[in-house]
């Protein structure tokens, strides 16, 4: 199992699957056999990608962010293209304060200079 996170996007990528000895005895559906896509921040899962028949013990990002690689117990080394929707892809912004809204912060620190005025 392994972990990589990308130097272009907050996302991190997560390889793995069940363990090699149980391998002969499922499918590979059954052994999650696959690179899933989290994002660091909101730590979101949106997206995944198949294509090992075995776990994924080795993952790296190419550092132009357009590409990565997978290495599993398969025996194979996958090189994997990220599509242009991921490239374009813009992570969520959050949330827009309607007008007359505070933000959390800006409450917590008007409570504390009301304490300190008393």
């Amino acid at each position: 199992n392994d972990a990589v996170i990308s130097e272009t996007k907050d996302h991190i990528l997560l390889g793995g699957g069940q363990e090699a000895m149980s391998v002969t005895t499922t499918s590979g559906k059954v052994g999650k056999f696959e690179t899933r896509f989290f994002h660091l921040v909101y730590e979101e899962e949106f997206g995944s990608v198949k294509g090992h028949f075995g776990p994924i013990n080795a993952l790296a990002i190419n550092p132009n962010g357009r590409s990565y690689a997978s290495g599993a117990e398969d025996g194979y080394i996958r090189l994997h293209y990220f599509d242009k929707s991921y490239l374009d892809m813009k992570d969520p912004v959050p949330e827009v304060l309607e007008e007359g809204e505070e933000d959390d912060d800006e409450m917590e620190e008007d409570r504390e200079s009301d304490s300190d005025s008393d």
